[in-house]
């Protein structure tokens, strides 16, 4: 088969996709793909391999379905089945809504995309990056979910799959976000053409929050539903635990080592990349300096860049750098974080609680339901546990412990156990790659042995390492921490060093 070894590569520097943007471009890109140099796979769509190796021009049509179907159905949304499924749906295919391009079913390498009549993006429905694509709203998809399918592939989820769906929102996340579905369904169902669909999914919410007549439920946990909010007692329990030994254990006060611009935007790049690069979102730390300090997103890896710039962002902003939600609002204010962190990734759910209990190997972390209440409990215990680096460490425990959400709780963790320590002027905590097995280890011995010791101890160490360096100079410090083995990630055959190159952890 023809090879890409040594050939010319074709469009911006690290694109996998590239378009014909006129007929001069559309003719050299028709010859290099008659040379079998890049491959055609829709007319102006071309992607980076070699037509002699589809497995590999399937995986780049995955990769970047968001980028090629923006442009090939501008302003279609990601709707029906696929919405509700997140993605590809159990018979493998994407479905798409779209006003003037309908009844169609398109077959490219590795995805097949179901076209169906409806409109273009509404109030509420989520933009894609900038790709020209869009992601159906909650209360989009649940309409649409509860029209009958017209196939016998079964291209919407249908009632009983919907009203298990509320039962899930209203154990995450509460009555109000029931009632915002429901507000923002009833201003969508005269343009979904979805009158009937609504009156339904009324009801279902009607009686999931005891304000609607009983006849709607149809499944076994939609009628066992338990109202309130409860709270996960094994976590309030390892809470309490931590939370006492805070208060018997004299901890040091290090005074902000950056308070300082260059050096406080210099320490917001390592702790944004660090914060990331132990999470799998992993850059050179060159790239990560071009996406962070000067904005340059990889063009390959749009949404991991704007994962780095979510966090980068959040700690630079005053609004979120120095402050704490109230334990009355901590719903909100951990939502709203989390909703500015990842708001490139619709499909984590940014800024809703999770609807399905997550797991870190045997780790279970805290049910669904049961997650607004330990958060709210958990947020009275931190008033009780004294100010500086003992509550900045609980914090970091109750978000790692609870697990809010379907993705970033490690990053979002250390942004308010940083937060606590701006709060007061003290310097901020940088997790090297280095020892994060060991502070994941400490969380674990207080997760599964309910023993604090170790987490107060790892966070102790590692803020007193952290105001070693001097964060005036980027490439200096970035120097002095390679030559500390920060950026190594194999424990046991590198030790984490200080500065003066003496062993510290």
């Amino acid at each position: 088969m023809p090879s890409l070894a040594g050939k010319r590569r074709f469009g911006t520097v690290g694109s996998e996709v590239l378009f014909a943007q006129d007929s001069a471009e559309s003719r050299r890109l028709q010859r290099a793909a008659a040379q079998g140099l890049i491959t055609r796979i829709a007319p102006g769509v071309y992607v980076q391999a070699s037509p002699g190796d589809p497995e590999h021009v399937a995986r780049v049509v995955q990769r970047h379905w968001q980028k090629i179907l923006g442009r090939i159905f501008p302003e279609a949304v990601v709707s029906h089945l696929s919405a509700f499924r997140g993605g590809m749906t159990p018979q493998g295919e994407l479905i798409l809504s779209h006003p003037t391009r309908f009844n169609k079913r398109m077959t490219l390498p590795g995805l097949v995309v179901v076209l169906r009549k409806g409109p273009g993006p509404l109030p509420g429905d989520m933009p894609l990056g900038d790709n020209h694509l869009y992601w159906a709203s909650r209360p989009r998809m649940l309409l649409e979910n509860l029209k009958r399918s017209s196939t016998r592939l079964g291209r919407t989820a249908g009632r009983a799959e919907v009203e298990a769906f509320l039962v899930r929102v209203l154990q995450a996340s509460g009555e109000e976000a029931m009632n915002r579905i429901r507000d923002d369904a009833k201003h969508l169902k005269e343009t979904l053409d979805a009158a009937a669909e609504f009156q339904i999914l009324n009801a279902l919410i009607g009686e999931l929050l005891g304000t609607h007549a009983k006849g709607a439920l149809r499944t076994a946990e939609g009628h066992l539903v338990a109202r309130g909010i409860p709270a996960d007692s094994g976590a309030l329990h390892r809470l309490g635990r931590l939370a006492d030994a805070l208060r018997g254990t004299p901890l040091p006060r290090f005074t902000d080592a950056a308070a300082q611009d260059p050096a406080r935007t210099h320490f917001a790049f390592l702790e944004a990349y660090f914060s990331n690069y132990v999470e799998g979102t992993r850059f050179s730390i060159e790239e990560a300096e071009q996406i962070a300090l000067h904005n340059q997103i990889v063009v390959s890896r749009p949404k991991d860049s704007h994962d780095l710039l979510g966090v980068f962002h959040l700690i630079l902003d005053l609004r979120f750098r120095s402050s704490l939600p109230s334990p009355d609002d901590i719903l909100e204010g951990l939502c709203e974080r989390h909703r500015r962190m990842l708001d490139r990734r619709p499909e984590v759910t940014p800024g809703e609680f999770k609807m399905t209990t997550n797991f870190a190997g045997q780790t279970e972390f805290v049910n669904p339901a049961l997650v607004r209440g330990t958060l709210l409990e958990g947020a009275k215990q931190a008033s009780g546990v004294p100010e500086g680096l003992a509550r900045a460490v609980f914090y970091a425990f109750l978000v790692s412990e609870i697990h809010p959400f379907n993705d970033g709780n490690g990053r979002l963790s250390r942004l308010l156990m940083n937060a606590e320590l701006s709060r007061l002027g003290l310097c901020r905590i940088i997790i090297p790659t280095l020892y994060h097995e060991q502070y994941v280890d400490a969380q674990r011995a207080l997760t599964r042995g309910t023993d604090p010791v170790p987490l107060i101890h790892a966070l102790s160490r590692i803020a007193k390492w952290t105001t070693l360096f001097d964060y005036t100079d980027l490439g200096d410090v970035v120097r002095a921490m390679t030559s500390a083995h920060a950026f190594e990630e194999n424990a046991r055959q590198f030790q984490l060093l200080g500065p003066d190159g003496v062993v510290f952890a």
